[in-house]
């Protein structure tokens, strides 16, 4: 892949505090609130999904990684995505460019986008800001 980064975006489980962050994200070199053009969807099963459009904002954290090799393999696993087999992926894994919050700069960030059809029950956040219901 030509462009290559430590970093990946996240928006739901990985954030600071959700349920997956502590076993993905401890070695972090560093979290910054960020975000990136795109839509956000509750799928009401404990974890969102983001899917590309030119319309709309999603917000989360940039994480950046020491070895992120070692990183995206895990997270991989945990995103559904296949690299050799990425039709049959729940998530695709690509680079965007995201906007941190804090300075307004642009970086590039591996980012997991929903691969096909939403499930029926997905709702859209408008906000763009995920965290789980009660």
């Amino acid at each position: 892949m030509a462009d290559k980064t430590n970093r990946v975006f996240a928006y739901g489980t990985l954030l600071r505090g959700e349920a997956n962050h502590e076993r993905f994200c401890a070695d972090a070199l560093s979290i910054e609130p960020a975000s990136i053009t795109g839509r956000l969807y509750d799928l009401g099963i404990g974890f969102p999904a983001m899917v590309s459009s030119a319309f709309g904002t999603v917000y989360g954290e940039v994480i950046t990684f020491p070895d992120i090799d070692a990183a995206l393999a895990g997270l991989d696993v945990l995103e559904g995505y296949h690299p050799d087999r990425p039709g049959q992926s729940l998530y695709l894994r690509r680079v965007q460019t995201v906007t941190l919050l804090d300075s307004g700069e642009e970086v590039l960030a591996y980012c997991y986008v929903w691969r096909g059809l939403l499930p029926d029950s997905a709702v859209h956040v408008p906000s763009g800001q995920w965290r789980p219901g009660p």
